[in-house]
């Protein structure tokens, strides 16, 4: 008998032979919800209208003290993204460098937003910014039971419902951390922190081996207490689904729609081997405590977290 558990995620590439049903994990019968809307899925699933959800792994992390959520991950990391070409300044400001963000007003989503923490830990590693004489401007609270914020974070939240956007080109904020796409050619006065991204996101991951992770699969924690054997069967069907995803992609390399799509994807494999988008807790362990370390430093967890403390236990072994 099998066991009938809900999944929700995005409409990526990856997960694409889950969600047309060619790829089925042993034992569930698993019914999905595909939905493109990072925000509304993450608040669907954090209501607890799904078993097995597509999460942001800052707001994760920042539970893993109280484990309010109810969820437990395991180590598929749904999305990975790098975010040098998502640091946006407005001209006016007069910033011309990272070094110029001490003392500025920054633009965040939220304090927890994966993308901010992995940008915020690299521009203060790799470009000695302080975090702490920056006034953050977020769009709203983001609500995990029990954390509160360090008391060095100068926080504001976002007046007159004004977006991210709006508040840049403004000038009410001088810098911007966000996942929407503000350049290039969107507004005069908006360009890229770092103009040459493309150079410094190769040099990033040749320096560091780090793919920074945003979204992580997770599990209804009472799913996993009542049935473990659930963790490894999704943690298969997904790696399975991934193998579809590189078949396709390989196909594409000779057919896809583009002009230079062949030589950008033999330089990935080049660079980052032939499985260039990391699951499993053994290659991606440095990753994830970097992520931990930053999270700490960023004031989400009053102490420094082990990458084993994230996952399930079945699931450290993969």
């Amino acid at each position: 008998m099998t066991l009938k558990l809900t999944m929700t995620c995005g409409p990526y590439d990856r997960s694409k032979a889950m969600i047309d049903g060619t790829v089925k994990p042993e034992g569930i019968d698993l019914a999905i919800t595909v939905n493109a809307d990072d925000v509304v899925r993450q608040a669907q699933s954090a209501a607890g209208m799904f078993d097995v959800v597509e999460f942001f792994t800052g707001r994760y992390i920042a539970d893993l003290p109280f484990r309010s959520l109810g969820f437990t991950a395991i180590p598929i990391f749904v999305k990975r993204m790098f975010r040098h070409s998502y640091v946006y300044v407005n001209k006016r400001s007069g910033i011309r460098s990272p070094a110029d963000l001490d003392g500025r007003r920054v633009g965040v989503q939220t304090w927890l937003t994966s993308a901010a923490l992995w940008a915020r830990g690299m521009l203060a590693d790799d470009y000695g910014v302080d975090l702490r004489s920056i006034t953050w401007v977020a769009d709203r609270p983001e609500p995990v039971e029990g954390w509160s914020q360090p008391p060095w974070l100068k926080l504001e939240f976002a007046r007159d419902r004004k977006s991210q956007y709006e508040l840049l080109v403004a000038g009410e904020i001088d810098v911007c951390i966000s996942t929407e796409m503000m350049a290039p050619a969107r507004h005069p006065d908006i360009d890229f922190l770092f103009p040459n991204y493309v150079e410094l996101e190769r040099e990033y991951f040749r320096r560091t081996g780090i793919f920074p992770i945003m979204h992580t699969l997770l599990v209804r924690t009472s799913v996993l207490e009542k049935n473990p054997w659930v963790a490894m069967s999704l943690f298969n069907a997904w790696q399975e689904s991934k193998q579809h995803c590189y078949k396709l992609l390989e196909w594409q390399r000779i057919h896809q729609t583009s002009l230079w799509y062949r030589a950008l994807w033999e330089e990935e494999q080049a660079v980052a081997g032939p499985d260039i988008y990391k699951w499993g807790f053994s290659s991606t362990r440095s990753e994830v405590a970097k992520m931990l370390d930053y999270a700490h430093q960023l004031g989400f967890t009053a102490r420094k977290h082990e990458p084993e403390e994230m996952f399930w236990p079945s699931t450290l072994t993969t």
